[in-house]
């Protein structure tokens, strides 16, 4: 890493990698003695969004605080501030998913009421269908990633393509996170106290988040009640022809 700021930065502080999964991605937690941050470090290009959202959010929704970016002709850099309290599905109350999808619920009641006017980044259907398609043509994802059902009904992954192309959900826009799982809405004292990883975050259909926290409920809590308590809490009823269709597209990405 040859990065002055950085390097004084990481200075008399204690390190700790995160793996994330992803190949070339890099995530640093920072603790010092003014608090804990963590430090992303990716390919080039790869954190521009998640840097414009963060700004954009200022003053709009409780985001991690940037305190450096930069990109040069190899990597991105990214520092922010540990947002306060834990993950709504920590330790503490995953044992308690009736608080954890009350939690739930009003995160995505506080998404939606964002104003969309003048958002900068745009993450519709079409948007994400191109991102789908990409990932095909570089065999970025292939019939190895698919779920087992997903593989048992469509068989190869162009035919998932093909069907979610011929299928195109009509769309109600609003703010969206873009990857509203569990793991990255943050509580503290019963209260909401922020997002993680807005790297997809933009305008988008109204049901894509709902669609992505029922598959992380789903994933986290094997009883099809607290997906019921989910929509309880929102007071909707499901669309699940939509809901479906969205985790379905969640097959073509990384």
């Amino acid at each position: 890493m040859k990065n002055k700021f950085i390097d004084e930065f990481l200075m008399n502080s204690i390190l700790e990698d995160i793996d994330i999964g992803c190949s070339g991605d890099r995530i640093v937690k920072i603790i010092k003695e003014d608090g804990t941050y963590f430090l992303k470090e990716t390919k080039a290009g790869k954190l521009d969004r998640e840097y414009f959202m963060l700004n954009w959010l200022k003053g709009k929704l409780s985001v991690p605080e940037v305190v450096y970016f930069a990109t040069d002709n190899e990597k991105s850099y990214l520092i922010t501030k540990k947002l306060a309290g834990e993950m709504i599905c920590c330790d503490e109350i995953f044992d308690f998913p009736e608080q954890v999808i009350s939690l739930a619920a009003t995160s995505l009641k506080m998404l939606q009421d964002v104003d969309i006017t003048g958002c900068p980044l745009i993450n519709n259907i079409d948007i994400k269908l191109a991102t789908a398609k990409y990932n095909l043509d570089e065999n970025l994802v292939s019939e190895d990633d698919l779920q087992g059902e997903v593989k048992e009904k469509f068989k190869t992954i162009g035919k998932v393509y093909d069907y979610l192309v011929n299928n195109k959900p009509t769309e109600q826009l609003c703010f969206s996170h873009g990857d509203l799982s569990l793991p990255n809405v943050f509580y503290e004292n019963d209260k909401i106290t922020g997002f993680l990883d807005l790297g997809d975050a933009g305008v988008a259909d109204y049901w894509y988040d709902i669609a992505i926290l029922v598959k992380s409920i789903r994933r986290n809590y094997e009883d099809e009640k607290y997906e019921k308590m989910l929509f309880n809490y929102l007071n909707i009823e499901p669309d699940y022809t939509k809901i479906e269709y969205y985790i379905l597209l969640t097959e073509l990405f990384l």
